[in-house]
């Protein structure tokens, strides 16, 4: 969309790292920084600016008003209600569509209806799904001279008793065809588009190869996707311990956090269409509606496989041909060459995948708490519900937080209390394959919710590691998504309570250097997505994450594979569950901010402020120049909508309790503003002008997308007015998000 641990010198070593590094990661951040290329790291989403937390003097007001409220919901929240939810809901594998998840479906709902919420459904979605047949098993095999002398895993080993269960689901890649393919074999370091670049400026091709790639960097999905568009037959995915068992096999799971050698990284392997049901973009998958054929679907076209580093390294050591480049090397006892082919001529490569693709049902859960003044707006806070396995961290830590924080409200309405505005909770199904369950239903209600969705909070990997909170937002609630963090004591500091704020700003390693910590933009990693990319709801996305001496990851060792399990997650991360119990304190504080706050706490002057920073990349650009494309309107615009905004939040205090529902609207409209429904260089994902996900690396965002995506096909096509029209698509965007803000 990552512990404390028993012993305080692991926690030293693997939590807390001294300080010496801590400045030494600091400065490498600013060493490599400086050195990226000037295109990417204009547009992209990782260059912030400073987020300011002086809240509006109405605002404060509010926060007085709902301080006893939001008291006793914080003081109903218990940790060993946490810790029993994770139990139960991680207990069994319950991926997308199963009977399990379905089970746990119908309990949700059931605790909803219990804990008094107004109403509660249980939305059903007829989708296109991936899964392994139970009659054949997925393999990579090596050859000599028709006999085989390795065969891979088909399921993970099971070091525990509580995780014989996973048999139940073989090592799979998501949306991977079944197929069987054979041939050499080409390292390609990570798999990015750049390693391939490095593959051919060295004269090797990977057509009709198969290729070996590690986890890490880009989405999985990118690197099959890569390899598929440089002629690959199939592309196999593995974890290296230089990223997920950096101490070595003697200090791997189920001894400590760290991956062992038999340890598979699951996940989906799409990556070129949009969130949700492939065969419907862009429209619900319920009865009626037209499903494209499955060839225009967009799946992946070759085979992958997941594999260990124990079975990779079966593979890699091998291996012909030139020595890997020092940066490719990896975490493995050996060498690691790039191929083509093994260095035993006798030795050949198979690949075979057994997936089913076919329609499968899933299920959504949506709670309803109908507010009395403004019950016709909606706050929305969801996490999905389905995990590859087990699922502890990714995404029961914020299932169980959802239940917590649900159980909570339950108890404030028992006291008279109703929320100003509607609180609608969300568990959604199929998450993991593709972002589909929360796709889905925003699709089947968008132009209700472009209407009534005042924001949507994500909680999907609530606690992955015990490091830090971070903190993702669209630029409207990044103010008070990072001022909120200053009102919850870390856990991971017992002794006193310092704040996640002051916690984040200590041991963020890319915190501004004028003392701010940052708030990411929002990239296409969970179920946000639909909402801010496509019908321009504001969103916010947290989590507790993984760090410390190897540096600070959003990954965590245990993703996606069997061991992300209850025993994983209170050994090493969470003993006691106080950063579960500090992640919902954070969700509930944050969600009743957004429904009972007479004005909402979104700052307009952020995103003028953001818009001004990044708008350089655009009125410097070479390219536009070289061609004669104006950006003069474009500059005009930017730089009236910051004025628009600094007079909109310099008359908030000033207006009278009878105008808040219109400055409301009007906040709430601003990003709609953003979104264009035409399509640029046939990329569905691509609707918002402002910011969107970095198509050669989905796990990351850029801004103005898609001036940037139609600059580079003018690149190649000479196509140079499509570039000028997109500016003028932003232009126009911008200037009308001007007029939202005026007075009415």
């Amino acid at each position: 969309m990552t512990r404390s641990s028993n012993s305080t010198t692991e926690k030293r070593s693997l939590g807390i790292f001294p300080n010496i590094f801590f400045k030494c990661s600091v400065a490498l951040v600013c060493i490599i920084s400086f050195f990226s290329g000037y295109f990417l790291n204009s547009y992209n989403s990782r260059n912030h600016f400073e987020v300011g937390t002086k809240a509006n003097p109405i605002v404060r007001r509010n926060s007085r008003r709902l301080r006893p409220y939001r008291e006793q919901l914080l003081n109903s929240f218990k940790a060993e209600n946490l810790e029993e939810n994770l139990r139960y809901f991680s207990s069994e594998p319950h991926f997308a569509g199963s009977k399990r998840n379905n089970d746990l479906a119908h309990y949700i709902a059931k605790k909803w209806q219990e804990y008094g919420f107004d109403e509660v459904k249980m939305p059903k979605y007829d989708v296109l799904m991936s899964s392994p047949r139970k009659d054949r098993e997925s393999k990579v095999e090596i050859y000599r001279n028709g006999r085989v002398i390795f065969k891979s895993q088909s399921h993970e080993k099971v070091l525990r008793e509580d995780e014989k269960k996973s048999k139940d689901l073989p090592i799979f890649l998501g949306y991977s065809p079944g197929a069987v393919v054979e041939g050499e074999v080409v390292y390609a370091n990570f798999g990015a588009e750049d390693d391939f670049k490095k593959l051919k400026a060295m004269g090797i091709s990977v057509k009709n190869k198969i290729v070996i790639a590690r986890q890490g960097r880009i989405f999985r999905g990118n690197k099959v996707f890569n390899a598929q568009s440089h002629g690959a037959s199939g592309a196999l995915i593995y974890t290296d311990p230089a990223q997920f068992a950096p101490e070595g096999d003697g200090n791997t799971f189920p001894k400590s956090w760290w991956l062992p050698d038999s340890g598979t990284q699951r996940g989906s392997a799409m990556s070129v269409t949009g969130p949700g049901d492939p065969l419907t973009p862009g429209f619900p998958s319920v009865n009626g509606i037209y499903r494209q054929p499955l060839n225009d679907s967009g799946l992946p076209k070759i085979p992958a496989f997941a594999l260990s580093y124990g079975d990779a390294k079966e593979i890699l050591r091998r291996m012909k041909g030139p020595e890997a480049p020092k940066s490719w090397q990896g975490g493995l006892q050996l060498t690691y060459h790039i191929g083509p082919g093994f260095e035993d001529k006798d030795l050949s490569l198979r690949l075979d995948t057994k997936n089913n693709i076919e329609n499968i049902t899933i299920t959504n859960v949506i709670g309803q708490i109908r507010g009395t003044e403004e019950p016709d707006r909606y706050v929305l806070l969801g996490n999905h519900r389905d995990a590859w396995v087990f699922g502890a961290a990714d995404a029961v830590s914020g299932t169980a937080a959802m239940m917590e924080l649900s159980r909570g409200l339950g108890e404030l309405l028992k006291t008279g209390w109703r929320p100003r505005r509607t609180i609608m909770l969300c568990s959604w199904d199929a998450e993991e394959v593709f972002v589909v369950g929360s796709a889905e239903w925003v699709e089947e209600n968008a132009r209700t919710l472009q209407d009534r969705a005042v924001a949507y909070l994500n909680m999907d990997v609530a606690v992955n590691g015990n490091f830090s909170i971070n903190v993702d937002a669209n630029p409207l609630l990044q103010d008070v998504a990072l001022s909120l963090t200053k009102e919850v004591c870390d856990p991971t500091v017992p002794e006193t309570c310092r704040s996640m704020y002051d916690v984040m700003l200590e041991r963020d390693v890319t915190k501004h250097l004028n003392g701010f910590p940052f708030c990411e933009n929002l990239s296409f990693g969970s179920d946000y997505v639909s909402f801010y990319h496509f019908i321009g709801v504001s969103c916010a996305d947290w989590s507790y994450i993984f760090g410390g001496l190897y540096g600070i990851r959003r990954s965590y060792p245990a993703y996606h594979s069997i061991h992300d399990s209850f025993y994983w997650m209170k050994s090493f991360v969470d003993p006691e569950f106080k950063t579960h119990l500090a992640v919902t304190k954070y969700a509930g504080i944050f969600l009743l901010k957004l429904a009972d706050a007479e004005l909402l706490p979104f700052n307009t002057t952020t995103y003028a402020k953001l818009l001004q920073k990044k708008s350089t990349v655009i009125k410097k650009s070479k390219h536009l120049k070289k061609h004669s494309i104006s950006t003069a309107a474009f500059s005009r615009a930017v730089k009236n909508f910051a004025n628009v905004a600094r007079q909109f939040e310099s008359s908030k205090s000033k207006q009278k309790p009878e105008s808040y529902r219109t400055l409301n609207d009007q906040m709430v409209q601003l990003e709609k503003a953003f979104i264009q429904t035409v399509e640029v260089n046939d990329h569905k994902q691509l609707r918002h002008v402002i910011y969107g996900p970095l198509l050669a690396n989905l796990y990351d965002g850029i801004y103005f997308p898609r001036v940037h995506y139609a600059t580079m096909k003018a690149e190649k096509t000479g196509d140079w007015k499509l570039v000028e029209k997109e500016i003028s698509l932003l232009t126009f965007a911008i200037n009308s998000a001007s007029k939202v803000l005026k007075p009415i």
